[in-house]
């Protein structure tokens, strides 16, 4: 059975309930099957959650516009981890066996992505229903990742964690800084990726939950820098910082 090069499938309902199987909100959607009438009230739903959708190729009409393939599909997954964790992984070495934190993992994407190049993930995060949602997206890739529920905001929340990687993204505390330094196996790399103070979209809305300029960069004082980056390419301002705890 053919399908244009890239598609993944999907059902209407995983498209409407299940946003975290999406590709960021920065990327349009081009749809292809099912007659207009079917896709319209999905579009809709898709717009008012602000995804931009560019085009709908009803039934096989797509095949006079994209390309095909048959066989094994070339792409399983449209989702994307942060960047910071794609970046993080150049410096790791040795993946599958070693072992992962992601804190406030949210929809799981990191976590599952972790697990899908061989490492053993841990994902935390408060509500239970996020640690569903890492659950129900490592069963589709047929990936095992261990799920804790945890409040990150108390003094002692990682005290019996440690880990080759720990990943934080989109999440701010801290009273976390010196516990995820502690947490770090010696060699172990700090992938962190969070919104700066001053971005336009104003989110989130609490400055407690926002870095303040360079902030990051000096947050980690017993790790040695890899990589810090400030990023303005978005309404979303982040700084990303890649760290390594010394061996000795």
């Amino acid at each position: 059975m053919s399908r244009p090069v890239g598609a993944v499938h999907f059902q209407p309902q995983d498209v409407v309930e299940r946003a975290y199987l999406l590709p960021p909100r920065s990327r349009p959607l081009l749809l292809v099957g099912r007659s207009a009438t079917e896709v319209e009230p999905l579009i809709r739903a898709l717009e008012s959650a602000g995804r931009q959708v560019v085009r709908h190729h009803p039934g096989e009409s797509w095949i006079a516009h994209l390309p095909a393939e048959t066989g094994t599909p070339t792409r399983d997954h449209v989702w994307e981890p942060a960047l910071v964790v794609r970046r993080a992984l150049a410096h790791r070495g040795r993946l599958r066996g070693s072992t992962a934190l992601d804190l406030a993992c949210g929809s799981g994407r990191n976590a599952v992505f972790l697990a899908m190049a061989g490492m053993q993930v841990t994902a935390i995060d408060v509500l239970p229903d996020a640690l569903e949602r890492v659950s129900d997206l490592a069963q589709r890739h047929r990936v095992r990742i261990r799920t804790l529920r945890g409040d990150l905001s108390q003094p002692a929340a990682l005290h019996d964690q440690r880990a080759d990687l720990i990943v934080v993204a989109r999440f701010l505390e801290r009273g976390l800084f010196a516990q995820i330094e502690d947490a770090l196996l010696p060699g172990g790399i700090l992938a962190y990726e969070t919104f700066v103070q001053g971005q336009p979209r104003q989110h989130p809305r609490n400055p407690r939950f926002l870095l303040q300029a360079g902030e990051l960069r000096t947050a980690f004082p017993r790790l040695v820098t890899l990589e810090y980056e400030s990023d303005n390419s978005t309404d979303a301002h982040v700084d990303r910082l890649i760290a390594r705890r010394p061996t000795s």
